[in-house]
């Protein structure tokens, strides 16, 4: 009766949440807009997670990481509102909020100086924070003497994120043993889309032609993205022509990054919030939503499975460390992966996880923007875990998924609540691995 009760509470809560559209919640956490780019944002959506079918302990625990919060990864995102406010003053076309606006932009940029890409002191905290829940929530998988073994992206970010976890399960549990690791022998496994992305973007934001751009530009047309830029200039035109940038460009890349220093820690928005209104911030939000689901994450998008394809080197991983965990041959309790993105959004696509589908109607702005809440799953520090139970009692072995500590649901028929066989899911994600395979051209 206990454990209904508890689900039923979780089931209700999940409910009530989803009954919110995107805009509502956005309007809640505006600082979310960003996801990618935000601070890790799941206690924003914490629920109570159900606990596990009787007599099942949990005993092992599979996990992909991205990194926490970081300084601008690159130099051009940090000098683009630079040159923005330089071209402006040097034309005359600030407005006395706009000179606001480009002191802020400058003292962002000189936050970055000599650190892009690298992880901030928040990003720390995250990881402490995720593994001290985890080893609160699944305390008999870290007994005394057991061991957890950590792989990493060789970004510097990702293998501090990564030392930061291990720390704070120590700190946890002081007897436990930890190995971590980021050689080049690992990075299929951290960055298993890395060559990909490159030429995945470069193919997708260059052809012209494709079909999404075409749906997105004609929607674009008929919002309002110059709004914040009249706040800002005196003469918008002659800013996009002086800087050869469109409205649209300005404005999202404007805000992106004047509401990135919250990565560094700063949480000050009365600047921004006085330039951005919340119907500007949806906009940006809607258009990066569009953008990362059509460039990256549609299931049905040109060169999509060619994008997917390298992500089986992640789920053979998986597969492989959980198959040896169950047959006792697993000498670690725990396989914890560190890395970005990409790859965690990748993960959840391939294995069409409740609303980070790859399957969308993405033939309206509005439709994925409400549809693909990417906020609630990927922002700095986001992660994915599989955590593993087995009862005397029988020999089926369970598994639940954790996005961002949240249980989330996979299209397959559950034994009980979030709780799914593992024979049932380790055929799933071999058989979604597998049929990309032939894809794949690195």
């Amino acid at each position: 009766m206990k454990r209904f009760l508890l689900l039923s509470v979780a089931l209700c809560i999940a409910s009530i949440a989803l009954a919110q559209t995107s805009r509502e919640e956005i309007d809640a956490h505006p600082h979310v807009a960003m996801f990618t780019h935000s601070v890790y944002a799941a206690p924003y959506y914490f629920k109570p997670i159900a606990e596990a079918p009787k007599g099942y302990k949990p005993f092992y625990i599979s996990h992909y990481g991205r990194h926490g919060s970081r300084h601008e990864s690159q130099l051009n995102y940090v000098d683009y509102g630079v040159k923005i406010a330089r071209i402006a003053e040097s034309h005359n076309l600030l407005t006395p909020k706009g000179k606001e606006v480009a002191k802020y932009l400058y003292w962002a940029a000189s936050l970055h100086e000599e650190r892009i890409g690298e992880l901030t002191p928040l990003g720390v905290e995250q990881h402490k924070a995720i593994a001290r829940r985890m080893y609160a929530r699944f305390k008999p998988v870290f007994y005394n003497g057991a061991i957890v073994d950590s792989r990493s992206s060789n970004y510097t970010r990702c293998i501090l994120s990564m030392a930061a976890f291990n720390e704070s399960l120590k700190e946890c549990k002081p007897l436990l043993k930890t190995r971590m690791d980021a050689a080049e022998e690992h990075q299929n496994v951290a960055r298993p889309i890395r060559s990909a992305v490159s030429n995945y973007t470069h193919r997708q934001r260059n052809v012209a032609d494709h079909e999404w751009h075409k749906t997105f530009y004609a929607w674009a047309a008929t919002k309002d993205f110059e709004a914040p830029l009249k706040r800002m200039f005196t003469d918008v035109e002659a800013l996009c022509k002086a800087s050869g940038e469109s409205k649209t460009n300005i404005m999202i890349q404007i805000y992106k990054r004047m509401a990135f220093v919250q990565n560094l820690g700063y949480h000050d928005r009365a600047l921004l919030e006085s330039v951005y209104t919340p119907d500007d911030v949806y906009l940006v939000y809607q258009a990066e939503a569009y953008r990362w689901y059509c460039s990256y994450f549609g299931a049905n998008l040109p060169d999509s499975k060619r994008y997917f394809a390298p992500m089986h080197y992640l789920i053979d991983d998986i597969v492989k460390y959980a198959d040896l965990a169950i047959e006792g041959k697993n000498n670690a309790v725990a396989n914890l992966r560190f890395g970005h993105d990409y790859y965690l959004l990748g993960l959840l696509s391939l294995l069409n996880c409740d609303q980070i589908r790859s399957d969308i109607d993405y033939s309206s702005v509005d439709n994925v923007a409400e549809k693909w809440r990417a906020y609630r799953f990927v922002s700095m520090a986001s992660n994915f875990q599989m955590v593993f139970y087995r009862s005397k009692k029988s020999d089926d072995v369970l598994v639940r998924f954790l996005e961002n500590e949240n249980d989330i649901t996979l299209p397959l028929k559950s034994v009980e609540g979030p709780f799914y066989k593992w024979n049932d899911v380790r055929k799933y994600m071999l058989d979604r691995a597998n049929a990309l395979k032939p894809y794949q051209t690195r």
